[in-house]
């Protein structure tokens, strides 16, 4: 068995994997492979020949992870013709015990001379030992280099390229006109689906979805409104691309991140905009909700600037994996303050988590009644009382069924319990099951009427 350097710096460099012996990947001097990325760790992982043609690799703790078909491992186990990748530098497995003469033959690389004294040597060869160290000299300055020209603000116009055909623009429609847009990003590419804000869908009450220059029809598949996450299905998907939702979370604070998504208004023919900035706390609370933001927690904030129509959209770290899902911006505190840079995405647990009973086709808390959040003054110049302002429901949900939405009414309480007037409120009220009993005022006599709902 032998693991072969695929692309990269040094391409082409073999080395054999002896039974029941472990070879070191990295990027100091005394590891058996030196790999030239600057997102590599000095020791970066181990790779075991195991018996039955397989190896082990295993994660050493590295910052940047080693990859195993595009999903971060700790451990894995690989057999001929498979490939890990470090950074940008991909290793394949490869069946035999000898390096090919091609590889024996070419010009020596810097992962090649990173191998060309082993340990041994380095204790009984002290000539050898001083040309390496020269020669670390040389391609330490070039690791440098590459490490500056390659930094991070070199590497967001790829990543905003491959991620462009996994965001998408959500476009809320009333009677077949558009009331509003936010941002989506792909979840499932071959199974059409897409996910947003819940709050971006309470601009109507029907959904499409424009990629790739073009609208698309959508469905509503489930939406989990408390947790501001809502799945959508298309028919079309050609074009689309999953985007890399990994399993599990391993944001940092201090690391860099990069937010897309549409501009408020925006059209089918308009590119995703992109903004880049920091994760200023991995686990973050937004809990002073505006009145149509539920409390998030768990979330990740992030200085990375979001503006009116951004909600949905994809946030990502410099190796494309969803970090979170961009929700709110806290401009000013609960005392009045004004807030700078204080921006929160729905983290990528919360999002796996959720999304899992979506797919299932489970809402939590969700009718499919679209509301307006009164203050006490409208309430009043309406004669009625405490609740949320019923204005519309999203076709085949079970509101509409019910033929709810076609009216301006008050949704006074939920299965018994005070609806208040903010989506908070209605979530404490509803909790994380399907209302079935809901009570309305609408004439202003303070006469309620009860609906109730079928299953969705």
């Amino acid at each position: 068995m032998r693991i072969r350097v695929s692309t990269g710096e040094g391409a082409g460099t073999e080395l054999t994997l002896e039974a029941g012996r472990s070879l070191i990947l990295g990027r100091e001097q005394g590891c058996d492979l030196i790999v030239c990325d600057p997102r590599a760790s000095r020791r970066h992982a181990e790779v075991r020949s195991l018996e039955g043609r397989r190896v082990r690799v295993r994660d050493l703790g590295s910052a940047n992870g080693t990859w195993v078909a595009e999903e971060r491992v700790d451990e894995a186990v690989l057999t001929p013709g498979q490939e890990l990748r470090i950074g940008d530098v991909q290793l394949a497995i490869v069946a035999g015990d000898r390096p090919s003469a091609s590889a024996s033959a070419s010009v020596p690389t810097y992962s090649m001379i990173g191998r060309l004294v082993d340990s041994h040597a380095r204790r009984t060869n002290r000539i050898v030992a001083a040309v390496t160290g020269l020669a670390l000299l040389v391609t330490g300055g070039a690791a440098a280099f590459a490490f500056v020209k390659d930094g991070p603000e070199e590497r967001v116009p790829a990543i905003v390229a491959r991620l462009t055909p996994s965001t998408v623009l959500v476009e809320s429609l009333r009677d077949s006109g558009r009331t509003g847009t936010g941002s989506g990003w792909v979840l499932d590419a071959p199974a059409g689906l897409v996910v947003t804000n819940a709050h971006v869908l309470n601009q109507g009450d029907s959904v499409r979805v424009a990629a790739a220059g073009r609208r698309r029809a959508a469905r509503v598949v489930a939406v989990a409104p408390c947790e501001d996450i809502a799945l959508l299905k298309l028919e079309d998907s050609a074009g689309l691309r999953t985007a890399s939702l990994p399993s599990r979370d391993r944001v940092r604070q201090g690391q860099t991140v990069v937010a897309l998504g549409f501009a408020a208004g925006a059209q089918p023919a308009d590119e995703p905009i992109s903004t880049t900035g920091v994760v200023s706390s991995s686990r973050a609370a937004y809990l002073d909700a505006a009145p149509d933001l539920p409390p998030l927690t768990d979330a990740v904030r992030t200085d990375t600037a979001l503006n009116p129509g951004n909600s949905g959209g994809p946030l990502v770290d410099l190796d494309g994996r969803i970090v979170g899902m961009n929700a709110a911006v806290r401009s000013t505190g609960a005392d009045g303050r004004a807030r700078q840079n204080e921006n929160y995405a729905i983290g990528a647990d919360r999002l796996r988590t959720t999304l899992a009973e979506l797919r299932a086709g489970r809402s939590a808390g969700w009718t499919g009644l679209t509301f307006a959040y009164p203050t006490t003054e409208q309430l009043a110049r309406r004669r009625l009382p405490a609740g949320l302002l019923v204005t519309g429901a999203i076709a085949g949900t079970p509101a509409a069924r019910a033929g709810l939405g076609r009216t301006v009414e008050a949704l006074v309480s939920v299965d018994g319990r005070a609806a208040g007037t903010t989506l908070s409120s209605y979530c404490a009220a509803a909790g994380p099951r399907t209302p079935t009993r809901l009570t309305f005022s609408g004439d202003g006599s303070g006469k309620l009427r009860q609906v109730r709902l079928g299953a969705s």
